[in-house]
């Protein structure tokens, strides 16, 4: 399973493809990059995996996220809420193509239709280790991370280029 840098970066990428204005950029790439991570908040609960890594999990945060910013009358509340439900779900998609070294192995990517297990047949990322006491916990750790980061850092650098050349061709 990826970082949560790896995830903050997946959650800005996949929040940032939805087309917001940008009044508070830095803000708004906060917010993508918390819903990224936001769905490994159920180690705190020993749950890991489990239903806040299903998609539904996802469209759960974005329905909120709408009723939230309608209540504030924001303009363009559901585009905002779909955007946070990309930046959220961005990491069903890492963690189901990172490879798992903990049972059970998988995520719950289909939860609440299903309560299986789904684990990609492409390991992509590695398994971050929470395992500190290991010697090699710091080795293993960045080389996963400078991973994800090659492989991160030039998609958002796409999507950014993508959104300059979309925002420059509207003026």
């Amino acid at each position: 399973m990826p970082s949560p840098i790896g995830h903050a970066i997946a959650g800005v990428i996949a929040g940032s493809l939805v087309s917001v204005p940008d009044h508070d950029k830095v803000r708004r790439m906060a917010i993508y990059a918390a819903a990224g991570v936001a769905a490994d908040l159920d180690l705190l609960v020993g749950a890991h995996s489990g239903p806040s890594h299903g998609l539904g999990a996802a469209v759960i945060v974005g329905v909120v996220t709408w009723a939230i910013l309608r209540r504030a009358r924001a303009r363009r509340g559901a585009a905002a809420a779909c955007a946070v439900a990309l930046a959220y779900a961005s990491h069903t998609l890492l963690d189901w193509l990172g490879t798992d070294s903990s049972p059970p192995i998988g995520i719950m990517a289909l939860w609440p239709f299903s309560r299986e297990y789904y684990e990609s047949p492409w390991h992509i990322f590695m398994a971050i280790s929470r395992r500190y006491w290991l010697p090699e916990f710091w080795t293993f750790n960045l080389l996963a991370l400078g991973r994800e980061l090659l492989i991160l850092v030039p998609l958002a650098g796409i999507v950014l280029l993508i959104r300059r050349s979309r925002a420059a061709s509207s003026q």
